[in-house]
């Protein structure tokens, strides 16, 4: 089924295989066409298609209708239903005053955009209700009203019945629904009547679920139930199917068209609950203030309300449960000023019960290991503490528990979660930011210790960097802050010598830099362990990951400012005993290497884990392993590896050690020492007995732009650039160099060239090598530079899946 839009979810009960009913099937065509020919705004034409709607969801008000009813007519019936009433009342709520109609009038305080369902994607800061899923104009004036008050009460009658429905596409749509059909209506005893039989029948229904909990055979008797109930679904289908497909089974039925009844793993089976907390949520963004003057907020639904947010196994319940206390703060803030304002009895003050169990389920939520939950609680802390604020409310008791995690969660992997957070960090603490975390730095600290030690491996990773923006942030000689991070130095760095062992290579990545950032910004505190990072950190130098190698020596790089000469002795002697590593790398032929590479008893029963999941996978210790799972592979360290770490760690001696600060001191290499250095890590980078030479190649082409302008354009051009011209365009020319080392030597002949300039690079060459030259700039000026620009003059929208304008065929189609 696709509901990514009005007309394509028509279209699958069409296309739907097996066959719905044929009734259902002609419905869908009438549905179709009304919806062609809707662009004439006929009224004649929406309100005809407004009755076949209420044709196709008729038969599931119906107490007598069997649960063999397929499923797919109501979730597309309450999914087009929910587009047409948003629609209607944004088209009320555009409408003047003068002729906006009674039937449509939008309740008091309902939410600017809908209840946040759509788990970690980022929800939309504003909400346009005109902007319907691809829905055509099929609005009703006032003297069709009948047309949408026969909607609401046939919509009322369905939600009742199939709040628990089996299937969960169904119970979310019926959720969906009730928050449109009670938000386009008007405040008469009727609407009332539905206001309180679906708000009793959610509590009856949550409260039902809490009690009976997960029943212990739940897998077995979901498939039980979902095995009789394709039997009987089957043979109702079949009973539609054409003479010449008569010989499909309900087994062969089943294939196409099924529920997804019986479909547990280890954190479902709950039933209704999830949606349950979501169509709460939707009642009370349709109500409003109403539903706290007219409900309140009893403590036993706070109660249950809060256990599911907090405490339940099921991530998707607490990620509902928190939906239910957004709406309920957005509620509680409008009644203030009515004539029953409950907002400070209720939220404002500080031991209000709401305030309080919405800052114990963030306490949790914030730091929940479910980005999805992480992202519905990051939803409530904005919408609470921007309520709170704009009526003036103090927040300072909520800061030292929340402010840490809204200032971790700025660091955490996953994209939604974490630019959700930037944002609502700008908006809550503006330009208070550093005063804020200076203020409560113990608090702040103890936090991200206590992360750095999490079982989730995106956590922990996110903590190394919330320390190394704390070295940055206070560290820095031009702030006030600076002498408050010396008391917490000394678990700052044991936290980050624990995350050295990591077995997630990223984690040892970022606690690599943020120990050179500490160094860097606190010399003396951090000195006490100076020998032990200095282990850490030549280990990493040589690590299985490149971009481990290369923290490593900028974090080395950190160091050796902080502590100068005597540092400097001791990477001037690692890079001595390293670099020539590469040529102790065992010989091994490309073929050889493919073979190795393809050999299946190498990756036959292997244990399989998913890379996209941020369940705690990744144990804690265990340096040198690598991948991204729990997967058991520890490959020893290649001596190639070395020789790659120590042309990064070279690249970090030319530009702290030759940039014009350093000349004059201590730091400063000088060209008899530097020259001969380059010189044999030219010599040692011509290895080609194995196949990763062109790799370690290309990293020497990558990062030899970086050296030049550390070293100065006449220093380099004069003493450096005849050193590396021989072997660069061997790599251009070789017919066996890997393409990515090719790519990276055209890349740095052209970065240099531009760097000494074109005809003085141009006139070290031979002639051969100036027409390899010549063919390197015709290529590289063919390459796309910078993002493609559509016909229109509009920028094409970036694409993870291939180079700029992949897409703009399907973007021109989505125009």
């Amino acid at each position: 089924m696709d509901f990514s839009s009005v007309p394509r979810s028509i279209e699958s009960l069409r296309r739907r295989q097996p066959p719905l009913d044929n009734a259902v099937v002609k419905l869908a065509e009438q549905l179709q066409s009304e919806l062609i020919d809707s662009a004439s705004s006929d009224q004649a034409n929406a309100v005809s298609f407004y009755n076949h709607l209420m044709e196709l969801l008729a038969p599931f008000a119906n107490s007598n209708a069997s649960k063999t009813v397929r499923w797919e007519p109501l979730a597309v019936g309450l999914f087009v239903a929910t587009q047409l009433l948003q629609q209607q009342q944004a088209a009320a709520a555009q409408a003047p005053s003068t002729t906006t109609t009674p039937t449509t009038t939008t309740t008091a305080g309902s939410s600017t955009r809908p209840v946040y369902m759509e788990g970690p994607r980022v929800p939309e800061e504003t909400f346009d209700a005109s902007n319907t899923t691809c829905l055509p104009p099929l609005l009703l004036d006032g003297s069709d009203k009948t047309c949408i008050a026969s909607l609401q009460e046939l919509l009322h009658a369905i939600a009742l019945r199939h709040m628990e429905h089996l299937e969960p596409r169904v119970r979310t749509y019926v959720a969906k629904v009730v928050g449109a059909y009670l938000q386009v209506t008007n405040a008469s005893n009727k609407v009332q009547d539905m206001q309180r039989e679906i708000h009793e029948q959610l509590l009856s229904s949550i409260t039902k679920h809490l009690e009976e909990g997960r029943p212990e055979n739940a897998a077995a008797t979901a498939a039980a139930d979902a095995k009789e109930e394709t039997k009987e679904t089957a043979a109702v289908g079949l009973q539609h199917l054409d003479q010449e497909d008569s010989h499909l089974t309900a087994q062969k039925y089943l294939q196409y068209s099924r529920d997804s009844t019986g479909a547990l793993d280890d954190t479902t089976g709950w039933r209704a609950l999830e949606t349950n907390w979501q169509c709460l949520a939707a009642l009370v963004s349709a109500m409003g203030p109403v539903y706290v003057q007219q409900f309140g907020l009893p403590q036993v639904v706070l109660t249950n309300c809060e256990y599911c947010a907090v405490t339940h196994k099921n991530r998707h319940v607490r990620a509902a449960a928190m939906a239910v206390l957004e709406q309920w703060v957005v509620a509680t803030v409008a009644t203030k000023g009515t004539s029953k304002d409950l907002s400070q009895e209720l939220l404002l003050e500080q031991t209000a019960p709401l305030r309080k169990i919405v800052a114990a389920v963030l306490k949790t939520g914030l730091a929940d290991n479910w980005s999805q939950v992480r992202m519905a609680a990051s939803v409530l802390c904005r919408v609470l503490f921007v309520n709170l604020q704009e009526n003036g409310c103090s927040v300072e008791d909520l800061y030292p528990t929340l402010l840490p995690r809204m200032c971790l969660n700025r660091f955490y992997l996953a994209q939604g979660v974490k630019l959700y957070s930037h944002q609502s960090w700008k908006l809550v603490v503006k330009d208070q930011g550093l005063d804020l975390v200076a203020k409560y730095l113990p608090a702040v600290c103890r936090y991200y210790v206590q992360m750095a030690d999490a079982d989730n491996h995106v956590v922990r990773e996110g903590a190394c960097q919330a320390i190394a923006e704390l070295a940055t942030k206070l560290g820095s000689s031009s702030t006030e802050y600076h002498d408050l991070l010396p008391g917490h130095l000394e678990m700052l760095i044991q936290a980050l010598l624990m995350c050295f062992h990591d077995e997630s290579w990223p984690v040892r990545d970022e606690a690599c830099l943020a120990c050179g950032l500490l160094c860097k910004a606190y010399p003396d505190e951090c000195r006490p362990e100076l020998n032990v990072l200095w282990e850490r950190w030549t280990e990493q130098l040589t690590d299985q990951i490149w971009s481990v190698r290369e923290d490593a020596a900028v974090a080395l790089g950190d160091a050796l400012e902080a502590y100068g000469e005597e540092f400097l002795v001791k990477v001037r002697e690692l890079v001595k005993k390293i670099m020539p590593a590469a040529k102790d790398q065992p010989a091994m032929s490309q073929d050889a290497y493919k073979a190795h590479v393809n050999d299946v008893e190498q990756h036959t029963d292997s244990q399989l884990y998913s890379c996209g999941s941020l369940a705690p996978k990744l144990r804690k210790g265990g340096a040198g392993r690598i991948g991204c799972s729990n997967c058991g592979i520890d490959r020893p360290k290649a001596p190639w590896e070395a020789t790659d770490g120590c042309i990064y760690l070279i690249r970090e001696l030319c530009i702290r050690c030759c940039s014009d600060e350093a000349i004059g001191t201590a730091l400063e290499i000088k060209d008899d020492e530097l020259l001969p250095l380059l010189q044999e890590l030219a010599d040692v980078c011509r290895v080609s007995h194995f196949p990763q030479a062109s790799e370690l190649r290309a990293t020497l082409w990558r990062q030899l732009p970086s050296m030049a302008h550390a070293i100065g354009k006449n220093r380099f051009k004069k003493l450096y650039l005849d050193v590396f011209m021989e072997l660069m365009f061997s790599n251009l020319e070789s017919k066996s160099a890997s393409q990515l080392s090719i790519h990276a030597a055209g890349q740095c002949a052209e970065d240099l060239a531009q760097f000494v300039g074109p005809s003085i690079f141009r006139a070290r060459l031979e002639d051969y090598q100036q027409e390899t030259f010549d063919k390197v700039l015709r290529e590289r000026q063919l390459m796309p530079k910078g993002p493609a620009v559509l016909a229109d003059g509009t920028i094409a929208p970036f694409s993870p899946y291939g180079p700029p304008g992949l897409l703009d065929s399907v973007h021109a189609v989505s125009q």
